[in-house]
């Protein structure tokens, strides 16, 4: 295994205080809608659970399990569901929860699979919006950080399952 040093990008005070504002950025967004929060397994649980404890008002869940990465700290840009949701979601809010938005092909590609499905809204939140290496045009409707590039982990991020207990977010660099 390749040994890395972590160099710290956000702590967990951060981490927190950025989940709360995205949670009432939500609430506010969508006064009156029963919201579903659909999570991107394994990298959003954290997140997703911090988030949807963070929302004032009830809120269903469910996950999908999706990979483009495999054992690679790049994207094999090719998307494969895994699991995916197992309530219906028409004609209703629908809130996708992922970890990190890289190449976009995620986000983009989940998204117009679940309007097969016919909700009333598919919005997207994500914890970390990496630009630098974006290859398809995906809308974030909610962020919590911004970043160009680097391979992050901790907070539900992995390096090929690993360091996804860390309760702040790091950037990994070859020793």
């Amino acid at each position: 295994m390749t040994s890395y040093k972590k160099n710290l990008l956000f702590d967990a005070q951060t981490i927190a205080g950025r989940v709360q504002q995205l949670a009432k950025d939500i609430a506010a967004s969508h006064p009156d809608d029963p919201l579903v929060f659909v999570g991107i397994l394994k990298g959003s649980f954290m997140f997703m659970a911090d988030l949807v404890r963070a929302m004032d008002r009830p809120c269903e869940i469910d996950f999908a399990r999706i990979s483009s990465y495999g054992s690679e700290t790049v994207s094999s840009g090719k998307l494969d569901v895994i699991m995916d949701v197992g309530i219906s979601l028409k004609g209703r809010a629908v809130i996708i929860v992922d970890d990190i938005v890289d190449t976009g092909l995620t986000l983009s590609e989940y998204r117009k699979h679940l309007q097969v499905q016919c909700p009333a809204s598919v919005a997207t939140v994500a914890l970390i919006d990496k630009t630098g290496r974006r290859e398809k045009e995906v809308d974030v409707d909610y962020y919590g950080f911004r970043i160009e590039g680097g391979f992050v982990v901790g907070y539900g991020l992995d390096c090929d399952e690993n360091y996804r207990n860390l309760p702040a977010i790091y950037v990994l660099e070859e020793d």
